[in-house]
């Protein structure tokens, strides 16, 4: 082979080679979809670069005549379709929409006429053939083929220009013309000029014109994927400022971890919440309703992420209104189930447990709306829990009729509500948290304050899942009844 002929592969391998890595870090780094543009003219730019390389290696082989054509034929094809993409990218990131059909067609038709003429040309010969001695004949494959190539290319330039100029008032609102267009229109000229400075006329016409354009068109789709996953880390972190606001905003909606409730010195309420995502929602809350009772609760609710935080806002506002006007739990819980019926078209969904505790008599009346039961932890009795059922979940048939019950609590009683966070969260075997060893923690808390017991569940929870991403949001509140 050549020395230029080896020159030529090495350019044409290193080519191919930068693409594939564009394309594997545009799929599964960037998480960019394949029937993206970017991605779509990785791939024929990755097949025109491969069958420049097999038409060397091939070429002059009479015994692989039928197999040149071929090559050549879907090298035409994919370069043509590779320009075609670029245009496209290049047109939709200026602000120009294909709406009409017509739109689709004319851009359409050159790509169809050149893939016709490639396909048929083995019968025709307008476009190229492989002679008896294997060598390939181009008749008009340079006038149709690379005009039509060079008119896919330029014609983005030529529209930037306009805009840019004469166009001003016409430039679409938000486009963007990249200024890796303007010096693309210089790289191939004068890539070209140095080839054939550096090799002279050792190499055919075809190949002289390739390499430059190949390179130059290699830098464009370089800037291309370059703005593309800056554009859309941009994307993200705008995103991620809004998360961060939102979670803020969640965290500033729950009540103080440590409220202390004027005139309900016996009373004491501790919660805590960790989010699996930036906002959650699951939510606790706990408040006076008037000089004799207090009002706590706990939720969760179905999802994750942004859609459940606006649905969990949505219910903590409407328990805590009727819990303030309405006279038990059950009262409560039926009407904030009826409003959350109403056009909840996205299906969404809440356990909750919600009790009222009256200072006085230390009487507790709760209602559970398919939550997990809570834990009592009696003074010097091992912990059970109040598996009452007093409703579907909140938000799932309109007409639900919540049941309540009452206990009563003694000094050193401790009350614990959890979500299935804690649970459920799982270790590298896949087995669960589980309350066997939920009650294990408790018990071993007796003498502690509540805020320490919650902080020592969490940790539990963390250790038991290390290595985890955390399964679902955590979170937990704790009465205790203190002398």
């Amino acid at each position: 082979m050549a020395s230029l002929d080896r020159l030529f592969l090495v350019l044409m391998f290193t080519v191919a080679i930068l693409m594939s890595i564009m394309f594997v870090n545009n799929i599964f780094i960037y998480k960019q979809k394949i029937k993206d543009f970017v991605s779509l003219m990785l791939i024929s730019g990755i097949a025109a670069a491969v069958l420049e390389m097999l038409l060397i290696i091939v070429k002059d082989r009479p015994e692989l005549n039928m197999y040149i054509h071929i090559i050549y034929c879907s090298y035409a094809i994919s370069y043509l379709a590779y320009c075609a993409l670029i245009n496209r990218y290049l047109l939709d990131r200026m602000g120009v929409r294909f709406e009409k059909k017509r739109d689709i067609i004319c851009f359409l038709t050159p790509l169809v006429i050149c893939t016709l003429f490639a396909v048929t040309t083995q019968w025709t010969r307008l476009m190229f053939w492989v002679d008896e001695s294997g060598y390939l004949r181009i008749l008009f494959f340079n006038y149709i083929f690379f005009i039509v190539a060079d008119i896919y290319i330029v014609a983005p330039v030529l529209l930037a220009v306009y805009y840019l100029t004469l166009g001003k008032h016409r430039r679409p609102v938000g486009g963007d013309i990249p200024a890796s267009l303007f010096v693309f229109v210089g790289l191939s000229p004068v890539l070209y000029s140095l080839e054939t400075m550096l090799l002279g006329e050792g190499m055919s016409t075809y190949e002289t014109t390739s390499v430059p354009i190949s390179l130059a068109l290699l830098y464009l789709v370089t800037d291309i994927s370059t703005h593309k996953v800056l554009d859309s880390q941009a994307k993200v972190k705008e995103v991620e400022s809004d998360l961060r606001i939102a979670s803020k905003i969640q965290i500033d909606a729950l009540p103080d971890a440590a409220p202390e409730f004027a005139g309900h010195l016996a009373v004491n309420l501790r919660g805590g919440m960790r989010t699996a995502k930036e906002v959650g929602g699951d939510f606790f809350d706990y408040f006076a309703i008037d000089e004799n009772r207090i009002c706590f609760l706990i939720a969760d609710v179905s999802g994750k992420g942004t859609p459940a935080a606006l649905f969990m806002m949505t219910a903590k506002t409407m328990i805590k209104d009727y819990a303030l006007t309405l006279g038990s739990t059950a009262e409560i819980f039926n009407a904030v189930n009826s409003r959350l019926c109403e056009n909840n078209k996205a299906g969404m969904f809440a356990t909750a447990w919600i009790g009222i505790l009256d200072s006085r008599t230390m009487e507790l009346q709760y209602t559970n709306a398919g939550h997990n039961y809570p834990v009592l932890q009696r003074k010097a009795q091992p912990c059970e829990e109040l598996k009452d059922v007093h409703g579907l979940f909140l938000a799932g048939l309109e007409f639900t009729e919540y049941g309540q019950s009452v206990i009563k609590l003694n000094t050193g009683d401790r009350l614990f509500l959890y979500t299935d966070g804690v649970v459920e969260a799982h270790d590298r075997t896949k087995a669960l948290y589980g309350m066997e060893r939920l009650e294990k923690v408790l018990d071993n808390s007796r003498d502690c304050a509540g805020e320490q017991v919650l902080d020592r569940i969490f940790t539990d929870v963390s250790d038991f899942a290390v290595g985890m991403p955390q399964f679902d949001d955590i979170t937990m509140v704790i009465l205790t009844i203190v002398p």
